[in-house]
């Protein structure tokens, strides 16, 4: 039985990775345009952000 290559799999993990973090960043686009212009709103939720993405 052949053995599959590393890079499949580990470009297969790329891939998903990507797709989560770019569907997590569209969602988080339209709600801030959806919910106005008022600072207050985005108070809870930028601090949210912080805990769940480290990215931020």
């Amino acid at each position: 039985m052949k053995e599959i290559p590393l890079i499949f799999p580990f470009a297969l993990l790329v891939i998903i990775v990507t797709l989560m973090f770019s569907t997590a960043y569209g969602l988080a686009d339209s709600t801030v345009k959806a919910k106005g212009a008022s600072a207050s709103q985005y108070e809870w939720e930028e601090k949210a952000a912080l805990w769940v993405c480290p990215f931020h």
